[in-house]
């Protein structure tokens, strides 16, 4: 013979199993709003990381584009006054020292869409730029009279 349940019985366990699925989602939601707190409070950890990262790096840049213009107006200097190569040292310097000052002053975002932006408009002259300071900045790294 079949076991017969009483409706207040059959009530009682769904309310039951009820409660028991209510605390499951409670749980589950609990757990992802913490997984989802740490992620936020990782990524923002790695994006203040970054973005000290980029700083430094900017200084240094500017830092190094400053030491070459004092460098390039000591040449000019050195030169015969009103000489080509004179004025030429002379507007290279100048525009050295308007890039440092610029990437010293700017936000990076703002440095990084002006960069892309020139090198969208002028790819020839960027390249070009950018392959004349690596050839620079490996001269300056060789140790004087290396000949490798």
């Amino acid at each position: 013979m079949a076991k017969s349940t009483t409706p207040a019985k059959s009530t009682t366990k769904k309310k039951q199993a009820a409660k028991k699925i209510d605390k499951a989602v409670d749980d589950t939601t609990s757990a992802v709003k913490t997984s989802v707190e740490g992620l936020k409070s990782g990524a923002e950890d790695i994006a203040s990381s970054a973005r000290d990262t980029a700083e430094a790096t900017a200084n240094t840049v500017a830092n190094s584009a400053s030491r070459a213009s004092d460098t390039l107006r000591g040449a000019a200097a050195s030169l015969r006054d009103g000489s080509f190569q004179e004025r030429s040292f002379g507007q290279l310097a100048a525009s050295l020292a308007d890039a440092s000052d610029a990437i010293r002053d700017k936000d990076l975002g703002q440095l990084s869409r002006d960069v892309s932006d020139f090198a969208k408009r002028n790819p020839l002259l960027f390249a070009g730029g950018a392959a004349l300071v690596g050839f620079a900045i490996a001269r300056m790294m060789t140790k004087p009279g290396d000949k490798s």
